[in-house]
């Protein structure tokens, strides 16, 4: 809850992020909230997901996989290198956050591969049964699966095990599609029939080395609808620390200023909780973000605050103890036209995790 008014808080996210213009007094608010210390946020605890859950509907929630690799003897032996690395990734594709005027599927279906070590699928994210599913995998370097976006956008978390991270040769993650015909499931279900018929699909091979997701998000491509795969990553550190992603939503309630909720996981796509805040440009000009995380349960685990612009977004994590962590992302309009809201996603980590966010 906010420190000064409880009219900020009811206002709600449904207005924030439904079909109802803001008003002027509302876009106050948040610009006298914004010259607050922390946003005017306290530090107590909230009902679970702030007693909204139908406002984070929306947000792609992570499923758990059971990957067969994951106890696979061989990758089993590649963890306990003392040399091994391991490197959490998240993967999102689609409309990103979602764009109801689309009307172009596109299918994504294809194959997600490392040049050596392994990859365990960890979650997948907003996969529906009729069109999204992972694939047998054909051994520990390759991930298949088939996936059809249309106004919305799936996603994975993945955990890539490198056994010699002293290699000359750099570690690369790459995506192609599409799928060979006999590998494409759609191919020969009989079950099928002529309206399931998935889109044709363009050829399409990128690689990225795996440094580069570590350094931040990276834009793997964009197409002329406005779909397109991003990807970030984060190295497990030698120490135990909290890290992981968090991802969401951004809305304007008027120039300069607005609001903004998430989902916060572990980098293994295990949730953790949820954020809401607000965001905006202070009268000194500066731009800043705060925002409020709690744990699944509700308890108060920090504040999220820092500066953004030109798509990037910067700040600390704070505690009732003082500071926590660091946190670090991007942020892109989601809807062509007046900019109004879009998607924001980025990672998080404990100082004690010493990762340069």
């Amino acid at each position: 809850m906010y420190k000064h008014t409880k009219t900020f808080l009811a206002a709600g996210l449904l207005l924030a992020f439904g079909c109802g213009d803001a008003t002027t007094g509302e876009g106050a608010e948040i610009a006298d909230a914004l010259e607050l210390e922390n946003g005017g946020l306290t530090m107590d605890d909230e009902a679970p997901a702030f007693g909204e859950p139908e406002a984070f509907d929306d947000i792609g929630e992570y499923e758990a996989v059971e990957d067969e690799m994951d106890q696979d003897p061989e990758v089993a032996d590649m963890r306990e290198r003392p040399d091994a690395v391991q490197v959490n990734l998240i993967v999102e594709w689609g409309q990103i956050p979602g764009n109801p005027e689309n009307e172009t599927p596109r299918n994504w279906s294809g194959v997600f591969h490392v040049n050596r070590g392994a990859m365990v699928v960890r979650r997948v994210i907003k996969f529906e049964e009729r069109t999204d599913r992972l694939l047998p995998r054909p051994d520990r370097q390759h991930v298949p699966f088939t996936s059809v976006t249309l106004p919305h956008y799936d996603g994975m978390i993945l955990t890539i095990i490198d056994p010699e991270p002293q290699s000359d040769e750099p570690l690369i993650f790459s995506y192609a599609s599409p799928l060979p015909r006999d590998a494409d499931p759609s191919t020969d279900d009989a079950t099928r029939n002529e309206t399931d018929t998935r889109p044709d699909q363009p050829q399409t091979i990128v690689r990225v080395p795996v440094r580069d997701l570590v350094e931040g998000r990276v834009e793997l491509l964009i197409d002329d609808a406005g779909n397109r795969m991003v990807a970030a990553a984060v190295a497990r550190p030698l120490d135990i620390c909290e890290r992981g992603f968090l991802a969401g939503r951004w809305h304007k309630v008027e120039d300069g200023r607005g609001r903004f909720i998430g989902r916060v996981v572990h980098d293994d796509g295990e949730p953790a909780g949820h954020i809401r805040g607000i965001y905006g440009k202070r009268e000194n000009g500066e731009q800043v973000f705060f925002g409020k995380f709690i744990n699944l349960e509700g308890q108060f685990k920090g504040i999220f605050g820092g500066n953004y612009g030109e798509g990037h977004f910067r700040g600390r994590w704070l505690h009732r103890s003082g500071e926590h962590g660091v946190l670090g992302g991007v942020y892109r309009e989601g809807i062509p036209g007046p900019e109004t809201g879009g998607h924001f996603v980025g990672r998080w980590a404990e100082t004690s995790c010493n990762l340069d966010l």
